[in-house]
């Protein structure tokens, strides 16, 4: 009996040994495969094949989720997607990257690059902004979550540009309602640049609009009050010719407005 038991106990030792190198066999080939897709994916990637490497990054992604690969794979499978200009659907999967993988290195640069999806659709001035808007905030966003990236100062260059975009829209629109001769219109419109995009590159063009709006109304007063605020808001700007000619149109002392600090 107790050779019996013996041999039984040899037995459920040799399953189990056989069990575990089983185990551990088909592992190492989960992390073969994973490794070898990821791999294959890359390498098309940068010969620019996108579709085909996004069915690589794809396989990598939906059927080794645990692998060391996934997070990359995910993050790359958004990238073939953005490099064809797909950009709805490269937010959509670069948001998988930092909502799955929330502990990836590549979150940072995921939430970046869904930024630059909405930079990437946001059109010429004249047209509706809401692209815009969404990538100022989506670069924002990033900044907030990860102030200490070396991203930050690129994310602040594009809103930068962004910004300019807005404000550009908004005077297009002044300039053309004081074309039209509605100049009320147009004083809220520079106004709104002056009070939200104080430091566009076209707020000097806005305040300069401005006053010639107020003269238009026969609002001398607050003409002057806005030309002096032009000389001491924008000291360096290109648009002091035409404000000197206000100027004198106004009856005011160039020397001592240039002087305003």
């Amino acid at each position: 009996m107790k050779s019996i038991s013996r041999l039984g106990s040899l037995l459920v030792l040799c399953f189990m040994a056989f069990v575990l190198g089983s185990c551990s066999g088909s592992q190492e080939i989960i992390v073969q495969g994973a490794e070898a897709t990821f791999q294959r994916g890359v390498q098309l990637l940068q010969k620019k094949s996108y579709v085909n490497a996004r069915s690589e990054f794809d396989i990598v992604v939906k059927q080794y989720p645990a692998s060391v690969y996934a997070d990359s794979a995910q993050y790359y499978l958004a990238e073939t997607y953005y490099n064809m200009e797909e950009y709805i659907t490269a937010a959509f999967e670069f948001k998988n990257v930092y909502d799955n993988y929330p502990s990836s290195k590549l979150a940072p640069d995921a939430r970046f690059k869904i930024a630059q999806c909405y930079a990437a659709q946001s059109p010429r001035p004249q047209l509706d902004q809401e692209p815009t808007r969404k990538a100022i905030q989506a670069f924002q966003d990033f900044i907030d979550y990860y102030p200490y990236s070396n991203l930050v100062g690129a994310a602040e260059k594009e809103i930068v540009v962004l910004r300019n975009k807005l404000a550009k829209k908004d005077y297009e629109i002044a300039e053309l309602y004081k074309t039209l001769g509605f100049y009320r219109a147009a004083i809220v419109y520079y106004d709104v640049i002056l009070d939200n995009y104080h430091d566009s590159n076209v707020a000097d063009l806005a305040a300069i609009g401005k006053v010639k709006a107020l003269l238009k109304r026969h609002r001398k007063s607050e003409a002057k009050t806005a030309l002096k605020n032009f000389y001491a808001t924008f000291p360096d700007s290109p648009a002091r010719n035409e404000a000197n000619k206000l100027a004198r149109t106004l009856n005011l002392d160039i020397n001592k407005l240039s002087n305003v600090n």
